[in-house]
């Protein structure tokens, strides 16, 4: 939590997952999010949109980026609906790119411009 743009999830005294903006680059006014919620039971009650909108909201309206990007697990299929009814738009698949066990997984590259996130608020 000493990352300078991390934010802990917390309700009721209890840590609940964490958000933070990575790979800041203040030239190209960019940020990839990382986001993750620890409990399972917390799944499917719109606490991860809401972050992820909060903190979009932080990078394009406070920090003025341009762009914000982030990379998934193809088969993480709840996160990858999520992060669509947040606006971000796929952009790309990189081919088995990730290793759990002896498994490879492609990762989903997706992305939102600021213009596309103040569209959607609108």
């Amino acid at each position: 939590m000493a990352h300078p743009l991390c934010w802990a999830v917390e309700a009721e005294g209890r840590l609940l997952g964490e958000a933070r903006l990575d790979s800041l680059d203040l030239h190209d006014r960019r940020a990839r999010l990382a986001t993750g919620l620890y409990d399972v039971a917390l799944l499917g009650k719109g606490l991860g949109r809401e972050l992820i909108k909060l903190i979009l909201s932080y990078g394009f309206e406070e920090m003025t980026l341009h762009r914000i990007d982030l990379r998934v697990l193809a088969f993480n299929e709840r996160a990858i609906r999520c992060y669509l009814a947040c606006g971000f738009v796929e952009e790309g698949r990189e081919r088995e790119s990730v290793r759990i066990g002896e498994v490879w997984h492609d990762d989903i590259i997706m992305g939102i411009l600021a213009e596309e996130f103040r569209a959607q608020a609108r």
